[in-house]
């Protein structure tokens, strides 16, 4: 009787644990989406006490339970008697903690929480061999050099624009943004400030059959392949200067 009344302790408590953190995330991204509708004060009162508050809750319910014997203290022994290496228990616990922080928050930054290539199941089809993507790029010291937006809400990985812009900034604005005018008017803008004045597109072309990855700068290229190709969330925003220039050169 004692150990069915510890596994209903245990039960009880996870679905505590879990209804909390299930309600916080719900709210959270209530919340997230209200914000711009809101005065600054209320915004930051109803955050911060609101959300705020559940979290500080939550956690408080985690520190009780590791420090009293709970369940999660529980499953924290039994993880760490795992047969497994130390190195793929440092891996779980980080890929745990971030899920649960992003989760927390209401925030996706990859790769934890919510990844939408997984989100459906596509229907089969059969890929053409090469892919061509159409990307910005500049020149330095007369070679060019591709703008990777994705890696820029990355702080180890970014080039140019660093802290400050998130996954979905750099997500939107490499695809589902590209686009439009405006989208590449603010891109220019913030290189010029990085003493960047002028970006280009050009293609760069992966072939999956030889695994060569390689890219073409000429102008007049990339204008073609954004007409006549099925690229991935369309063609991309061309600027006037470029197109100019290829009538110029014919």
């Amino acid at each position: 009787m004692k150990f069915l009344s510890l596994k209903k302790a245990y039960f009880r408590e996870l679905l505590i644990l879990l209804v909390i953190l299930l309600i916080e995330f719900n709210f959270a991204q209530c919340f997230d989406k209200w914000l711009p509708y809101f005065k600054a004060s209320l915004k930051w009162k109803l955050y911060f006490c609101l959300h705020g508050c559940l979290l500080i809750l939550w956690f408080y319910l985690v520190y009780r339970s590791l420090t009293q014997g709970g369940v999660v203290a529980k499953c924290w022994q039994q993880f760490k008697v795992l047969s497994i290496p130390r190195g793929a228990k440092w891996a779980l616990s980080i890929v745990f903690i971030g899920i649960v922080l992003t989760v927390g928050f209401a925030k996706s930054y990859y790769p934890f929480y919510e990844v939408g290539m997984f989100r459906w199941s596509s229907s089969k089809w059969k890929p053409n061999k090469v892919l061509y993507k159409t990307k910005y790029f500049y020149y330095d010291q007369g070679e060019p050099k591709l703008l990777d937006l994705r890696k820029a809400s990355f702080f180890l990985l970014h080039e140019h624009l660093g802290w400050g812009y998130t996954h979905e900034f750099t997500f939107s604005a490499a695809y589902h943004n590209k686009g439009q005018k405006e989208n590449f008017e603010f891109i220019q803008s913030l290189m010029k400030e990085r003493g960047i004045d002028t970006l280009w597109v050009g293609v760069q072309m992966v072939n999956y059959e030889t695994g060569e990855v390689s890219f073409n700068p000429d102008p007049c290229n990339a204008i073609t392949v954004n007409e006549t190709e099925k690229l991935h969330y369309g063609p991309i925003y061309i600027p006037e200067y470029q197109l100019i220039k290829c009538n110029d050169a014919h």
